[in-house]
């Protein structure tokens, strides 16, 4: 029997509250009721997703849980002001965001899930334990095949004050990713001890980031053995990644590529694919 705690941790926005709304009814269907899950949402969006909580889904308002010098000005949407560097993009903040959420919640492990993202079967993350240890995506034979993917781990091996890898060969970025809790509390730990000042201002300044990378390093060249986590280089969400949008035909042959161990979906909110489409194909009987 488990002992770990459990929760789903979804930073979402205005746009995509429709697809917020289809991952909540499939994790309402297929996650066992005891796995919370958090909305993380800014303040000025609050009342679209607040229809969409209940009793397992609450939520988390972004400027609860960032720095008072993160701050939005009305009309601009693309960025977010800061008192301490340059605008942030939408992008970095989210990325803050995410690594923000371990020192605001008690669940040992984190499961991050995007809101265009939703499971297709039952789904209990227990089951993937190996003992007390719980996967850490890292996927291999990555090398050259993602464009940024040595940049990114360059950046967080700087973070984290280790030697910088070229050529790299694992990618540590998907979608359902596993962070312990503890793990993340003391990851930005160290990127403050590295770096002497607070991890969030290191994040805004950067114009190249990607906080699963961070983790991925941090597990795996810090901890190691230490990190709780066992490898697992299997991508169990069916994704669909191209920003061009797929009609009902279309989705219906996506569907016909899941394997057995696909426990989730992907439609790209970026492919303008109509959400009503996605559920007409994965979510009627």
């Amino acid at each position: 029997m488990s002992t770990l705690s459990y929760a789903l941790v979804t930073p979402s926005y205005w746009k995509d509250v429709e697809r917020c709304a289809m991952l909540i009814e499939s994790v309402d269907r297929w996650v066992p009721p005891e796995i919370r899950h958090y909305l993380v949402i800014a303040r000025r969006d609050v009342p679209l997703f607040r229809p969409l909580l209940t009793s397992r889904c609450q939520l988390i308002v972004v400027e609860d849980i960032i720095p008072a010098w993160l701050f939005r000005v009305p009309g601009i949407r693309r960025f977010w002001m800061s008192l301490r560097t340059r605008p942030v993009k939408n992008w970095i903040l989210q990325q803050i965001v995410k690594l923000s959420v371990p020192g605001v919640v008690s669940e040992d492990v984190l499961l991050y899930a995007d809101s265009d993202m939703f499971f297709i079967q039952p789904y209990d993350p227990r089951n993937y334990e190996r003992g007390d240890r719980v996967p850490l995506f890292a996927e291999t034979g990555q090398r050259g095949l993602i464009t940024s993917n040595d940049l990114w781990q360059a950046v967080g091996s700087c973070l984290l004050g280790l030697p910088v890898e070229t050529d790299c060969d694992s990618n540590y970025v998907g979608q359902l990713v596993y962070w312990r809790r503890a793990n993340a509390v003391d990851m930005v730990r160290r990127v403050e001890e590295v770096n002497g000042h607070s991890w969030q201002q290191e994040v805004a300044s950067r114009s190249d980031f990607a906080e699963y990378i961070l983790y991925g390093l941090y597990a795996t060249r810090v901890l190691g053995e230490r990190s709780g986590h066992w490898h697992d280089d299997l991508v169990r969400t069916l994704c669909y990644w191209p920003a061009v949008p797929l009609d009902r035909p279309a989705l219906e042959r996506f569907r016909g590529t899941r394997q057995p161990h696909h426990h989730s979906a992907m439609v790209s909110s970026k492919s303008g694919t109509p959400v009503a489409d996605i559920r007409a194909v994965f979510f009627t009987p």
